[in-house]
């Protein structure tokens, strides 16, 4: 089973109850009064059906309320707010598809009602349609500017859309304001690690801690944005307290161990790497590293078939191609390390130390003309690099004449 993103748990935390039932009685009433005798006959009838409905929501009977809800739009099939809340029921029985055309139909009705704009936000939203949900939630924000679960769920459908500078704008807003809850600091805090804004993502998380203490979730990014910010041993300190309140966190065991292994801490490391793989199988990075380290182990079989399984699941992952070469190298099988280490340059032709390796595996294969070549190539390159470094430091390139 897939384990639930950052963003799906903020999403959780911020939207369990999202959706919204904007059909108030008073507000049922007023609109009942103000219309002709006929038309106040009907108004009556709908209004019936709509006090049943609510009461049968309240019970959580949501097909009975269904009912209710378009036995009064029979009535009155102009209500953009009973539409509104007929979505809300359609959604109650996971009738996704149908809730949406309800909202959609009361937006069209009334293109002023937030509150459905919002509702559409969050369906498409939970149904990995963000670019719509975007869409929606633009309208929600243009209509009702303080509305601040529009903006919230705005500023998590840029976050899975990958636009994160704009994101935390909007999570930014909501800061100032004083909106302070869980959820948005946990957002904006990621927003602010994708950013590479450590300190920023630090602060932010910092407070989400202090606010959640018992979030495992929260440690773990708190750590991973200390670690960015070079402060490792804080970073250690809040990833040992997100596994040890969430043995089976997500990417937990891995911040730690990879925490660990720049510290040179290889054994433990290992161990952490390993518990990764127990909770996420797929981890491909957890799986490299743990090949690298059984590699400089010198158990080089083991390091084959780790990597071996990293390269099968991202073919194009030069680093991985790397390991797998040198481990192939060591094991004698030079034929293989060949076709390892050309995929490699392939993906990176102008690595100097891809070539060096790929000239020692074609001289270890008997290729001697075509190692040569390769340590040519890797000497050209060095030199290259080495002058631009020069000129760039000394400023000795010589400025373009003008045209």
């Amino acid at each position: 089973m897939q384990k639930p993103s950052c963003l799906d748990i903020i999403f959780e935390v911020m939207y369990r109850n999202v959706f919204i039932g904007l059909l108030a009685f008073l507000a049922l009433a007023t609109t009942v009064q103000a219309q002709t005798a006929p038309t106040s006959d009907r108004g009556a009838d709908a209004r019936k059906h709509y006090e049943l409905a609510q009461d049968y929501e309240r019970s959580g009977d949501w097909i009975a309320a269904e009912k209710e809800w378009r036995k009064g739009l029979a009535v009155q099939p102009g209500d953009a707010r009973a539409w509104t809340n007929l979505g809300v029921v359609l959604n109650k029985q996971n009738k996704a598809e149908e809730a949406i055309n309800a909202w959609t139909h009361a937006t069209e009705i009334d293109p002023t009602l937030a509150g459905a704009y919002v509702n559409l936000g969050a369906a498409y939203f939970k149904a990995g349609r963000y670019q719509q949900a975007r869409s929606m939630l633009t309208h929600a924000i243009d209509i009702e500017p303080a509305n601040v679960q529009a903006r919230e769920l705005f500023a998590l459908s840029l976050i899975a859309l990958e636009s994160f500078e704009q994101a935390a704008k909007q999570l930014e807003i909501l800061y100032v304001q004083g909106q302070r809850q869980p959820a948005i600091l946990l957002a904006l805090g990621q927003s602010y690690l994708r950013l590479k804004m450590y300190d920023k993502a630090v602060s932010r998380l910092q407070e989400l801690v202090e606010v959640s203490p018992a979030s495992a979730q929260a440690h773990l990014l708190l750590g991973e944005a200390l670690d960015n910010a070079s402060e490792s041993e804080r970073a250690e300190l809040e990833l040992r307290k997100a596994i040890k309140m969430d043995p089976r966190l997500p990417e937990g065991n891995y911040a730690l161990a990879f925490v660990l292994l720049k510290k040179g801490e290889t054994d433990e490391a290992a161990r952490y790497f390993a518990e990764e793989l127990q909770v996420n199988p797929d981890m491909t990075l957890a799986l490299y590293h743990l090949g690298k380290i059984n590699f400089s182990r010198g158990r080089i079989d083991e390091a084959v078939s780790m990597l071996s399984k990293v390269i099968d699941t991202t073919p194009d992952f030069r680093p991985g191609l790397e390991a797998l070469g040198q481990a192939l190298l060591k094991k004698g099988d030079a034929k293989a390390a060949v076709e390892v280490l050309e995929r490699a340059v392939r993906l990176d032709p102008g690595w100097p130390d891809g070539h060096v390796l790929l000239g020692r595996a074609y001289s270890a294969a008997g290729r001697r003309d075509d190692a040569r070549k390769e340590f040519a190539t890797a000497q050209s390159l060095t030199s290259e690099e080495r002058k631009r470094l020069e000129e760039k430091v000394q400023g000795t390139k010589k400025p373009a004449r003008p045209q």
